[in-house]
């Protein structure tokens, strides 16, 4: 019977009000070949002692100071030994106790490299505030603007060894030109997963980046350049007007009634 190691990666620093949750919505998943890694940056507010009570389910904890997210990911990433692996921010959860049975069980019965799918951003009552829903994958899709949550992404661990890890200097963008590099300028198997993957919270980490958007369109071309290829003339504004779209997505399934 063929099995499905998954590395699952978090990075945090001084989350003392959040981690407890991250690390709870990982080890609390139903799917038992999970290797989760924890990578600190050198948390000063208590945050390491929240994960010490947790160090049961958590396979590698390292806390050191680093270089900024991309460099404590990348750490995280070469630790990994599982044949996938994934991220999961201090702040954000997994969407439920199944997701990763359903990551698992996706790529052993696919042949597939990459994976994505859906996720939420929720306010602090849990209700969602941003729909991402991710259509099907097409090549085509990221020359006009599309990107899946960074979160939602899971691919083959082998992979970083032949196309890398986040470039550094790009940062804010690395995830973006990651993204890129994966998705669009080599040639992998890449498939939707049709379920909701994670909850990213607001004021998490991945929002506070979210508040830099502006800053990282200009960069947005740049991951382009380096990868040998002008940027489409309307990206900018086809990426800028998908993020109100998802709030308005939200609205509507909100005010409908709609159940995730």
């Amino acid at each position: 019977m063929m099995t499905c190691k998954v590395s699952i990666i978090t990075i945090c620093l001084n989350n003392v009000n959040s981690i407890k949750a991250t690390i709870e919505s990982v080890i609390n998943q139903n799917y038992s070949d999970i290797e989760y890694i924890l990578i600190d940056g050198g948390s000063s507010d208590g945050t390491l002692e929240i994960i010490s009570d947790y160090k049961d389910g958590i396979a590698k904890i390292i806390s050191e100071p680093d270089r900024g997210l991309y460099d404590a990911i990348n750490k995280g990433l070469k630790l990994a030994t599982g044949d996938v692996v994934g991220l999961i921010h201090a702040g954000d959860r997994l969407f439920d106790n199944y997701v990763i049975e359903k990551i698992a069980s996706f790529f052993i019965d696919n042949h597939v490299d990459i994976i994505y799918g859906h996720s939420l951003l929720v306010n602090e009552f849990d209700k969602p505030v941003r729909v991402n829903r991710s259509p099907r994958f097409r090549r085509s899709l990221v020359a006009r603007g599309w990107m899946p949550s960074h979160q939602s992404i899971y691919l083959r661990r082998h992979l970083l060894m032949q196309y890398g890890y986040y470039n550094l200097r790009l940062h804010p963008s690395s995830d973006y030109e990651f993204f890129l590099r994966y998705f669009y300028f080599n040639c992998l198997r890449i498939k939707l997963l049709d379920v909701y993957i994670l909850k990213f919270a607001m004021g998490g980490r991945s929002t506070k980046n979210y508040m830099n958007n502006l800053k990282a369109q200009k960069q947005h071309k740049e991951c382009w350049r380096i990868n040998g290829k002008e940027p489409p003339i309307l990206l900018i504004p086809l990426k800028l007007l998908r993020k109100p779209i998802q709030f308005i997505r939200a609205y509507f399934l909100r005010f409908t009634g709609y159940s995730f």
